[in-house]
């Protein structure tokens, strides 16, 4: 992906985020389902649905180190890992419509 495709995935990962603001966020698999409304699939990374979970994850990474997003406690199960969007990730998603 060029830069400018990367800023377009990352901004669609917010805007998933932003749709669903609930306490329990939403995991990696239910965010690349809907990543499907904004184009991007599996397809995009060489039809390799696991290229697809890992580049999400990646992206979720620097999200979160830029205080976009935190990931959500699951106090049951923490090995199911989800994500929900933070104030600053609001704003963002508010600024570019």
């Amino acid at each position: 992906m060029n830069s400018q495709e990367k800023e377009l995935f990352r901004l669609a990962l917010l805007r998933v985020l932003d749709s669903n603001r609930t306490r329990y966020g939403l995991g990696v698999v239910a965010i690349a389902h809907a990543l499907r409304l904004f184009s991007f699939t599996a397809a995009n990374f060489s039809g390799d649905a696991k290229q697809f979970h890992d580049a999400i994850a990646d992206e979720i990474q620097y999200l979160t180190d830029k205080g976009l997003i935190e990931e959500a406690m699951k106090a049951i199960s923490p090995e199911n890992r989800a994500w929900r969007i933070a104030s600053e990730g609001i704003a963002l998603v508010d600024k570019n419509p």
